[in-house]
């Protein structure tokens, strides 16, 4: 029976979405394989030793949708989830995922899981978005002064620079730490480097000078100083100490005893003043309290 041109059409249709699909499992595939060549001995056993008949447990397969969400860093689509786990459909991904959103709000959790361009992303729910705008907060500020002060640590000891020289010796970019600065008076523009584009360069300012007590530029400590400090300074061991504050009862030893030797260290330290007072012919404490 001859075919029809309608009925030749779909059947091209048919083999092209078939092949299409054959050659999409086959590129997963080889990325697969790529993967796991890229691996550690330890990471690829690991991998290796996933068994995907293990999620025919509903159970196991909740938790380990569940994981995959959680672990991702963007919304995960069912059909990613479906290509990791194999064996898993769409329509059990979706299930699963029905049950995980009804657990959260039964149990009141902090967060919940959210459907996002297509994919499942789990978020902490909108009423704790103060107490973690507050902590971000706290995060940046720190992370400004740090970036402030070694901006301001680099100018002060090499202006004028222009931006592309701060960065270059910071590594980082330092546009909006520069606003800030400007914005507070620390710095300035100082003029414009004569090179092709003329960029502005940048210095410090009196009120630079005022906020750190200093007369003039040539105050600040030279390199070789701070160096000097740090060199000299203080070692972590050195300022904790080994001397014992509080002596701690050895094991074996009896408390009566440990407390009497107590007492006889604080009885030999206090005979020891006197001792060397007679040696010398100096009066004791006591001694000259009773001359007057």
């Amino acid at each position: 029976m001859k075919m029809t041109a309608a009925q030749e059409r779909e059947k091209q249709a048919k083999l092209k979405s078939l092949r299409k699909e054959l050659d999409q499992e086959i590129q997963e595939q080889l990325e697969e394989k790529n993967a796991l060549e890229g691996l550690t001995g330890a990471q690829k056993f690991q991998i290796e030793s996933l068994r995907e008949e293990d999620l025919q447990d509903p159970k196991k397969a909740k938790l380990v949708v569940e994981a995959l969400i959680f672990a991702s860093s963007k919304p995960l689509t069912p059909a990613e989830i479906r290509k990791v786990t194999k064996v898993l459909s769409v329509a059990q991904i979706e299930k699963i995922v029905a049950e995980l959103k009804e657990d959260y709000q039964k149990t009141e959790r902090c967060f919940e899981l959210l459907e996002i361009a297509g994919g499942y992303e789990l978020s902490t729910r909108r009423e704790f978005a103060p107490w973690i705008l507050k902590i971000e907060l706290q995060r940046k500020a720190r992370q400004a002064t740090q970036s402030a002060l070694e901006t301001l640590a680099i100018l002060a000891y090499k202006q004028p620079l222009t931006r592309a020289e701060i960065e270059a010796l910071r590594g980082v970019d330092t546009s909006g730490v520069l606003n800030t600065l400007m914005e507070k008076n620390f710095i300035k523009i100082t003029g414009k480097k004569e090179v092709p584009g003329r960029p502005f360069m940048y210095g410090t300012t009196e009120k630079f000078l005022e906020h750190f007590g200093l007369k003039a530029l040539v105050d600040l400590p030279s390199i070789d100083e701070i160096r000097q400090m740090v060199d000299s300074s203080v070692k972590k061991e050195e300022l904790i100490g080994t001397k014992k504050i509080v002596d701690v009862p050895q094991e074996g030893v009896p408390q009566d005893q440990t407390q009497q030797d107590l007492s006889e260290d604080r009885t030999s330290t206090s005979e020891a003043p006197a001792e060397a007072s007679q040696a010398t012919g100096e009066a004791t404490p006591s001694e000259s309290e009773e001359k007057l």
